[in-house]
């Protein structure tokens, strides 16, 4: 089996590839959207604490499990990329306005869809690494993650962007605040 980060590493330049195709524009709305359920997740896990545990509990009764941290695990990949697709799929949040022509407009879409893909795989990596990678079929886990892995997983979009600036206040509300707001006032 591969290691984990090249693994997440290639679904990143897929979106990289993506967001060429699409154009910075509507890159932008997709990260808007990420950056608002990246948020959204982070304070529920933060607000929330023993209730998704028992949550994944009743919903592992039904599924036929008895491992929480699988429950939980699915169910934020289940938000994640629903999230994406949802944001991806048919009338998207676009921003207005006119690309950059030529390479300009290029490098900026392919940079906006690597960091859409940054928040996409790399938020399904930081909930796999919190919940001790319990999907056994994808060949990951904690002990044989490598050093540049190890490293990795402090800079993932929740580890990372989730930490608290100033009372209660952290970079996912931010950097969603700014994108909405550059997205109202045009």
């Amino acid at each position: 089996m591969t290691h984990i980060e090249v693994f997440f590493g290639v679904l990143v330049f897929i979106f990289g590839l993506i967001g060429l195709v699409r154009g910075f524009l509507k890159e932008l709305g997709v990260t808007t959207v990420m950056l608002f359920v990246l948020f959204f997740l982070n304070l529920s896990e933060q607000r929330l604490g023993g209730g998704l545990t028992k949550l994944a509990g009743m919903l592992g009764k039904v599924a036929g499990t008895t491992d929480s941290n699988l429950v939980q695990t699915w169910f934020f990949i289940i938000v994640i990329v629903g999230a994406a697709f949802i944001s991806y799929q048919g009338e998207t949040l676009a921003y207005g306005g006119k690309a950059p022509p030529g390479v300009y407009g290029a490098i900026l879409g392919w940079l906006t869809g690597l960091l859409n893909g940054y928040l996409i795989a790399g938020s399904i990596w930081y909930y796999m690494d919190k919940l001790n990678y319990p999907i056994k079929w994808l060949g990951f886990t904690k002990d044989q993650l490598s050093s540049l892995a190890k490293t990795l997983v402090g800079f993932l979009p929740t580890a990372f962007l989730g930490r608290e600036i100033v009372s209660n206040v952290n970079l996912l509300l931010i950097l969603t605040a700014l994108l909405l707001l550059a997205r109202v006032i045009r």
